[in-house]
């Protein structure tokens, strides 16, 4: 079962990116999209597309129909599961690898009917939890769009004259050799003038009712009720200079007719993805989609992608709801969406609009219906084959043309209309369609390729900051000479300061790169990970103008570390992967292309009833207690070939410890350091009173095996926690305690597990994380005892800890991921060894006594710095006395275990002259003079 897909019809994303990568990221908490309700989608059905590389087996034990899946048994019972795109389901369950018959991986997508009371969502936010799945999503509805025949014209079909397709059959009048795919609800296969140009066997991918659908090779409509296809098909291609009925733009092009659309329901499509599919796999260089709706997922941007790779021409029509909220196809990256205008070149009152719309055509005409009839019509859905009705003249004309120069051809000759659509500049594509202008006219096409961006904030693109863009830009068509391009953008957040570059002449398919540098002051005060919409403007020829949009991303408070064999992010707020929530903003932790990781949470805490961290907690959510003071910035580090650095306080608590974090994370591209990062966390006492019995540490969910089958382990020797599949023949996951002066925590937990800390109050709390962090070794496995393991969590960490007002201690962790046990290993002693060479000479810690360094900045004027390290726990004094000797201010007076420190002396208040401060530890003592200038 599939897909009914909306019949638009009224009757009726230095750092760089490309813009001919449309994949679509999906979040791993899914939401319908607004104005989605339960009739725009299939009831008890969903669309997964499984990731690249998994064996037949895992799909088959995932999706066993016996009562024992693991990819929803949660929230619902399977009843059916379908491999879209292969010959039969029994292919599939075969212990054999899958075989990846295309670019885009469709061999992986599958439709899973089940049985719940849960709601969809509930489904797939359940099925999204299996790291095995790449995405899921429901199997949309979309329906056709009917307004009453009213008559507009006193010769049916003077849109033609509208768009000068008279003009053109003076030029060229024949497109026999191009085929356009009808992808609707059928066709009128006896329709005296359609019937020339109609290819068979098309296709019927439904049946008769979406119930029980059935494939066969009759596409032909049932009733006049589901003729939408029929009208779609005479706009496309009705045979002209036949003596009978209407005309065509294209002439004579041949149809290929792929029924998506039931037999029983008028408006809607169900499997109209699966049609585009079939008819680029068919032949049709030219797609026609008359159907849209709200809901779009990566499925029908796989399937776009799918046809552009085949050199297919996707048209859809824009909507008829008179709104500028996109709909799909039409919205997909590639797509040449369509909208509608009347006869005066005005925007039809039901035409959807926007920034995706390529051009605009009639869509208020006259055309075959069913039973050799014609009829008076409105719609998007018949602009879109008046457009592709023109694309296939255009094909013809300049038959060296592929697909995407027929697509700029007709844009960019297109009539400009925006002095009858005020209020809807830019929103109606580049103009109305003229179909002579495409077929006689020559002119560049320019469009951006990719894009490069440089900053100071080393791709964080701080608030402050002036932002360098350089573009890559090809010019698809005719040379074009004298090409200027500026950039603008009405954002009230951002000034743009350099905004045209003469760029010269470009030769047709010629690429410039690096064309800049434009530049984009970021102001303060802008929100992080704003998106901004800017428009590169292009003139050349002394007559070509043309334009396109494109969002960018700044002021990130994370930045991506892809340095050596795995991949991850620092934040802005001590999360390592991510900066946000459920698994947003980052690239989590990536090992040879998998991706291993879904949270990694700092918490530190001293009481079950005070605890500052962003980890997930008990209500649905996360803990969000650290705020951004210093946003993430990539530093120079000859040490080290990735060095980022931030810094945060936990004011976002509503009980804080009164905390300040500097937060860095380093990797390395050598081997044997190429496959671990190191995060160092340095946490600051900023309270009035000494911290004492605090614990540190980080909560860390890996996602090793598909199907959450995992086993997590302690490795005392390696002090190291790490998590692999149960069953074997998995990558490993790991973290590894840096410090080797405190007792280590390592907590394991699972919510498959009755009386779990994670399972008991529906989350995680305060209190259980306070449990999970001062519990020391809980156990040193978890899931080895269960026949499939679990979906493991651990806390790992340090304490406890006594932080004086003002001093600080530094934690620091190794994310590692290897191939097996013993690869890990190795890179747990490599970090180890790398990261005591980086603290041997500040933070060297001796075996007996203690260490107490100068202060730096020295002299210092308003603040200085004074480190220390003591070899096991005792009490700890350090006094600041004037050159009287008289005591000052106590700097330390606690009892601290074995570890470095640092406080900062806040020197404001004093006087300009020499001072001395003094420690006094396990009866020994130390005085060193500290200068305070002014």
């Amino acid at each position: 079962m599939r897909k009914p897909l909306l019949l638009l019809f009224l009757f009726f994303f230095s750092a760089a990116f490309s813009k001919d990568d449309p994949s679509v990221k999906v979040p791993r908490v899914f939401k319908l999209p607004a104005g989605v309700a339960e009739k725009d989608y299939l009831p008890n059905t969903i669309i997964i597309k499984f990731r690249k590389g998994i064996s037949a087996s895992e799909i088959n034990s995932a999706t066993s129909l016996l009562g024992s899946n693991t990819l929803i048994r949660r929230s619902a019972s399977l009843v059916e599961v379908s491999q879209l795109f292969k010959s039969s389901l029994q292919a599939i369950r075969t212990p054999s690898a899958i075989e990846n018959r295309d670019t885009i991986g469709l061999d992986r997508v599958f439709e899973i009917q089940f049985s719940s009371k849960s709601g969809v969502e509930r489904v797939i936010n359940e099925a999204l939890e299996n790291p095995l799945v790449e995405y899921a999503e429901p199997s949309y509805i979309y329906y056709t769009s009917y307004v009453p025949n009213d008559p507009f014209y006193t010769s049916f079909q003077n849109y033609l004259r509208q768009v000068k397709a008279d003009q053109a059959w003076d030029v060229i009048r024949n497109s026999s050799g191009v085929i356009i795919g009808i992808v609707d609800s059928g066709s009128d296969l006896d329709h005296i003038d359609l019937k020339a140009n109609t290819l068979f066997p098309g296709k019927d991918l439904v049946g008769r009712s979406f119930s029980n659908m059935q494939e066969d090779n009759d596409p032909d409509v049932k009733s006049d009720s589901t003729d939408h296809g029929v009208r779609v098909s005479g706009m496309a291609s009705a045979v002209s200079d036949n003596g009978l009925g209407i005309s065509s733009v294209s002439n004579n092009a041949k149809l290929l007719i792929v029924k998506v659309g039931s037999d029983d329901n008028s408006k809607a499509i169900y499997r109209g993805y699966e049609g585009i599919k079939y008819a680029a796999d068919n032949g049709a260089q030219i797609i026609n989609c008359s159907w849209g709706g709200p809901g779009g997922g990566a499925y029908g941007q796989d399937i776009i992608n799918y046809a552009l790779a085949k050199g297919c021409l996707v048209i859809a029509a824009a909507g008829n709801d008179n709104t500028l909220s996109p709909e799909f196809p039409a919205k997909y990256a590639g797509v040449m969406a369509v909208a509608s205008v009347d006869n005066l070149d005005r925007k039809s009152s039901f035409s959807n609009y926007g920034p995706h719309v390529s051009i605009s055509a009639p869509g208020e005409v006259f055309t075959t219906a069913n039973g050799n009839r014609y009829v008076t019509v409105r719609g998007t859905s018949f602009s879109a084959p008046l457009v592709a009705s023109a694309a296939a003249l255009v094909k013809s004309r300049f038959p060296g043309f592929d697909m995407t120069q027929v697509k700029e051809q007709l844009r960019v000759t297109s009539d400009n209309i925006d002095a009858n659509i005020p209020g809807f500049t830019g929103l109606m594509g580049k103009g109305r369609l003229n179909v002579f202008r495409a077929v006689t006219e020559s002119s560049p096409s320019i469009r951006y390729q990719k894009i490069t961006s440089i900053d100071k904030g080393n791709g964080s693109i701080p608030p402050g900051d002036t932002l360098k863009l350089f573009f890559d830009l090809k010019n698809l068509l005719s040379p074009a000479s004298g090409l200027v391009v500026k950039l603008s953008s009405s954002n009230p957040d951002v000034q743009l300061i350099n905004t045209q570059v003469n760029v010269g002449n470009m030769g047709m398919k010629e690429v410039k790169t690096m064309v800049g540098p434009f530049l984009v002051y970021i102001k303060p005060g802008i929100s992080d990970n704003e998106e901004v919409d800017f428009k590169l403007s292009y003139t050349a020829n002394g007559n070509y103008s043309d334009s396109e949009t494109f969002q960018f991303k700044v002021a990130l408070d994370y930045l991506n570390i892809e340095v050596n064999q795995v991949s991850t992010t620092i934040s802005s707020n001590g999360r390592v992967g991510y900066s946000g929530p459920e698994a947003s903003n980052g690239l989590g932790f990536i090992y040879k292309n998998e991706q291993l990781l879904y949270e990694a949470a700092l918490m530190v805490g001293n009481s079950p009833t005070k605890v500052s961290n962003n980890a997930r907690n008990n209500s649905g959510g996360t803990d969000e207690h650290f705020v951004k003071k210093v946003r993430v910035n990539r530093v120079d580090d000859i040490k080290a070939a990735f060095t980022a650095r931030s810094e945060f306080n936990d004011e976002g608590n509503p009980d804080p410890l009164d905390l300040y974090i500097k937060h860095s994370q380093t990797a390395f591209s050598a081997a044997p350091d190429d496959k671990y990062t190191i995060a160092e966390y340095e946490i600051e006492n900023k309270g009035t009173t000494v911290l004492s019995g605090l614990y540190a540490g980080l909560f860390v969910d890996w996602d090793i095996d598909p199907f959450g089958r995992d086993v997590a382990k302690f490795d005392a020797v390696n002090r190291m926690a790490y998590v692999s599949g149960k069953a074997g023949d998995t990558f490993f996951g790991a973290v590894k305690l840096l410090n080797q002066d405190i007792a280590p925590a390592f907590y394991p937990m699972s919510d498959q597990i009755s009386g779990d800390l994670l399972q008991t109050n529906g989350g995680f709390s305060i209190a259980e994380k306070y449990q999970s962090l001062s519990s020391g070794i809980k156990a040193f496995s978890l899931g080895e005892e269960s026949p499939n393991g679990y979906d493991v969590k651990y806390t790992i960490g340090y304490g406890p800890y006594t932080i004086p007002v003002n001093a600080s201690i530094k934690i620091a962790f190794a994310f590692i991921g290897g191939d097996n046990l013993s690869d890990i290993q190795a890179s747990a002693r490599a970090a180890q060894i790398k990261y005591n060479s980086l603290m041997k000479t500040d933070q060297e810690i001796p075996a007996d006594g203690f260490v107490l360094r100068q202060n730096y900045p020295n002299p210092g004027s308003d603040q200085t710095i004074i480190d220390f390290s003591i070899s096991e726990t005792a009490p700890t004094s350090i006094i600041l006395y004037n050159i009287m000797g008289q005591s000052v201010r106590q700097l330390v007076s606690a009892t601290l275990t074995r570890g470095a420190y640092s406080i900062n002396v806040d020197l404001s208040e004093l006087e300009a002259g020499i001072y001395v401060y003094k420690m006094r530890y396990n009866g020994k003592e130390k005085a060193l003079k500290l200068l305070v200038g002014k």
